[in-house]
């Protein structure tokens, strides 16, 4: 296209504003945005920091001045949302929508068949991490070049299980919360607190991405000196079942994205389990 492509998003949740924040990033143009006014305090915020960012007055607004629409809106919605909007047969579908493969967002879509599926993270807004791209579509590639990690795949499936592992987002800082709530209880100070914690945990993802290839079960055994408390504190929560339960987590979600569960679903609970505080001699 020689001119600039109308974008709209259907949706302006979090994931879609951090997008348009790294395609804007920069005082950067990579085309002229038209967003829904759902979550009007997002649309109106982005339309007042990008001179090029404007909200519609409704969702077939949206539809009817785009030339690529991104689907951003939540998965418990989108069937209605999208089966009360009228498409064109020329326009691209770029989706965000995790449990909604191809196939059932084509029936939604129609007459519009060219669909990809985008799955970014937040840090997209700061051009950080990685964002998978199915299938490869060099319009969009381009649209997404530079935001992070571009990985483009060739097999849905391939997607759906990278997808899955960004569900575990919330549970790395609710980790980390756990964590800067025990250092909270020793009387520390709660500044000092976080900004250790957050300080130590990005120089590890830093060593952990510089070093990726070595495999990350190497790392485990260079950051645990034998006898030491590495290696203690890593013995205990595997034999506890922390690690198992990661993959039993993200077997669920994966299962949730695939259509065969639902967020009602969960994983069994140990009958005995219960919170509590260890104490030891001193």
């Amino acid at each position: 296209m020689s001119e600039l492509p109308r974008l709209g998003f259907i949706g302006v949740g979090t994931i879609a504003a951090a997008l348009i924040s790294g395609m804007c990033a920069g005082g950067e143009q990579r085309g002229a945005f038209l967003l829904s006014p759902r979550n009007a305090d997002i649309a109106r915020d982005l339309a007042e920091r990008f001179s090029f960012v404007e909200v519609a007055r409704d969702n077939q607004a949206v539809i009817d001045a785009s030339d690529i629409v991104f689907l951003a809106v939540r998965p418990q919605v989108a069937a209605d949302v999208l089966g009360a909007l009228k498409f064109r047969r020329d326009q691209r579908i770029v989706s965000l929508i995790a449990t909604f493969d191809v196939a059932r967002l084509g029936a939604l879509v129609a007459p519009a068949s060219t669909i990809t599926r985008v799955a970014p993270l937040p840090t997209v807004a700061r051009r950080l991490g990685p964002l998978t791209l199915y299938p490869p579509v060099p319009e969009i590639a381009k649209l997404l070049a530079g935001l992070g990690q571009l990985i483009q795949l060739q097999n849905e499936s391939d997607l759906e299980a990278f997808w899955t592992v960004t569900g575990l987002m919330g549970s790395y800082f609710g980790w980390l919360d756990q964590i800067a709530g025990w250092l909270s209880r020793h009387d520390l100070e709660e500044t000092q607190v976080r900004s250790f914690v957050a300080a130590m945990f990005q120089a590890l993802a830093v060593t952990g991405a510089e070093r990726s290839s070595a495999g990350f079960d190497q790392l485990v055994v260079e950051h645990s000196t034998p006898g030491g408390l590495n290696e203690q504190a890593y013995r205990e929560l595997k034999a506890a079942g922390w690690t198992s339960l990661i993959s039993q987590a993200l077997d669920l979600v994966h299962a949730r994205i695939q259509g065969r569960a639902t967020l009602a679903d969960r994983l069994p609970r140990p009958a005995d389990q219960q919170d509590s505080q260890v104490s030891f001699k001193r």
